[in-house]
């Protein structure tokens, strides 16, 4: 990237993946600090914000000041944002899209200052004659990461989870068959490469809860709970460890679906024994993770919510959990792993 911007004399390059929500992957070469932060703040990935975004052109073609120019008589001139480029001596230069799909892109651009000045005819064509490069590189990385994805799936596999995994433009790169059956029973749905949940009131949930853990945002303090799902059957998301170099191919979050396994395989006795619990406790905690709410467990075992959810409360404690979700994949582990010492 340093090379190339030396060989079309730019202050920076700049490496971009962004979808419609915010930007995956953002490398400057040589960023001030907080550099991405700023972005994000401004909302530079809006066209209506950044010109730039407003100037993309079919992949493969090089656009540059004339295009930004255009871009800016159309959706007027962001003055934050104006500033922000000029900070960073990137208020000029040239970019190609090098991979699009409908709802996000992978960019390279070239940025020019004020002591750069606007780029030249040269400068563009060295900048155009590099793209074909750039592109090979990303195509490796893809194919990379889409292996990364397809050995991470097998592992949930052997696993017996049903999990689907989502990249960084949001779109589902894997899926485990456990996850086949749950998409086979009409409660969700992959639509144009994205997971939908079939109610409409909880696929807003759903993906509010997706968009946080793909921008390693905290998680929404409600359980994902699924309507008229029999067995009752909870959805967990948790955002993946972004790796570097990794461009919006790898998972960047993994969904999980957990159904009670069958009350035999889970009981208080084996909870209150695996986990450290009271009696009493155990018989809570198993509670909870064949699906009952606090007030259906208080009625069951004759006392009060506010009993119960003190019970919780020192549950939580000896299990080192904050959340019912986490205390429910806990209990499901250990009545899986009863499970199949019983089938060996």
């Amino acid at each position: 990237m340093r090379s190339l911007a030396n060989a079309t004399g730019s202050s920076r390059g700049h490496l971009l993946a962004l979808n419609h929500r915010h930007a995956r992957f953002n490398w400057l070469t040589d960023a001030p600090p907080g550099y991405g932060q700023m972005f994000v703040d401004i909302e530079a990935y809006r066209p209506e914000v950044n010109y730039r975004v407003a100037a993309i052109a079919p992949p493969m073609t090089v656009a540059f000041e004339h295009d930004y120019a255009i871009a800016r008589q159309k959706t007027g001139t962001n003055e934050l944002y104006l500033d922000h480029a000029r900070e960073l001596e990137a208020e000029f230069g040239c970019q190609a899209v090098l991979m699009q799909s409908d709802q996000s892109m992978i960019g390279l651009a070239m940025l020019h200052g004020q002591s750069d000045g606007e780029t030249t005819i040269e400068q563009r064509d060295v900048f155009g004659r590099a793209l074909p490069h750039v592109m090979a590189a990303v195509r490796l990385q893809n194919a990379m990461d889409h292996q990364g994805a397809e050995l991470l799936r097998g592992s949930l596999d052997t696993l017996r989870t049903a999990a689907v995994l989502i990249d960084g433009a949001g779109r589902v790169c894997a899926r485990t068959e456990r996850a086949e059956m749950v998409l086979s029973g009409g409660l969700f749905a992959i639509v144009d490469e994205r997971l939908h949940a079939a109610h409409g009131a909880f696929d807003k949930r759903f993906q509010s809860a997706l968009g946080a853990a793909l921008a390693m945002l905290p998680p929404p303090a409600q359980d994902l709970w699924v309507p008229q799902a029999s067995p009752p059957m909870l959805v967990e998301i948790n955002a993946l460890p972004i790796r570097p170099w990794s461009l919006s191919f790898a998972p960047a979050a993994i969904i999980t679906f957990r159904s009670p396994v069958r009350s035999d395989l889970l009981d208080g006795a084996l909870l209150a024994e695996a986990l450290g619990l009271t009696r009493a406790e155990g018989d809570v905690a198993a509670m909870v993770a064949t699906g009952h709410k606090r007030q259906a467990i208080a009625e069951a075992r004759q006392t009060s919510v506010q009993t119960v959810t003190a019970q919780l409360r020192s549950i939580f404690q000896k299990c080192g959990v904050r959340r019912e979700a986490e205390l429910v994949a806990i209990a499901l582990q250990v009545g899986q792993l009863a499970g199949r010492a019983r089938e060996n």
